[in-house]
């Protein structure tokens, strides 16, 4: 199954086969709409993602020996090696963020339940994270969190269209 979408960078077209144009970039699929609407409304984006499930890990080196006791009673760490003053980890990566990134700081209003906007990068980024525990900390199917991405896209795309 195919994760992406094709729009044409100068109509802002989600197209069916790069071929047919001649200047392309690749969006999600999740979010292709929004993007190519954003821009044809004249928010120029210059990056995006939907969010993806993955089980990752991030591998932590020489941690302090004082925290292992710690991070064995947490089940998102997995404990890779124990020395004398310190310990070597993998930490599971628990969420996922989805993102749009524009060329330049706009004014939103009113976005999206649980969206936030963050202009510190002197370019606003609209993001909402998609945690792959639930509150009772018990992981997410693949399924549960695609269709949370899924419903957040359709949330933002209704959103735009009110731009």
């Amino acid at each position: 199954m195919d994760h992406n979408s094709i729009i044409d960078r100068n109509t802002f077209e989600v197209c069916e086969y790069a071929e047919d144009h001649k200047d392309v970039f690749i969006c999600d699929k999740a979010i292709a709409n929004v993007v190519a609407l954003l821009n044809k409304k004249g928010y120029n984006t210059i990056a995006s993602c939907s969010g993806h499930y993955k089980i990752e890990y991030y591998e932590y080196l020489k941690e302090d020996i004082n925290k292992l006791e710690e991070y064995k009673n947490n089940n998102k760490i997995i404990i890779k090696e124990i020395r004398d003053n310190d310990f070597d980890y993998w930490e599971e990566v628990d969420k996922t963020i989805m993102y749009i990134l524009f060329d330049k700081i706009y004014d939103f209003n009113n976005l999206p339940k649980g969206f936030k906007i963050d202009n510190t990068r002197e370019k606003t980024c609209i993001e909402y994270t998609i945690n792959f525990y639930d509150k009772n900390d018990k992981h997410r199917t693949i399924k549960d969190v695609t269709r949370e991405i899924e419903e957040k896209s359709k949330e933002l795309e209704e959103w735009v269209k009110q731009l």
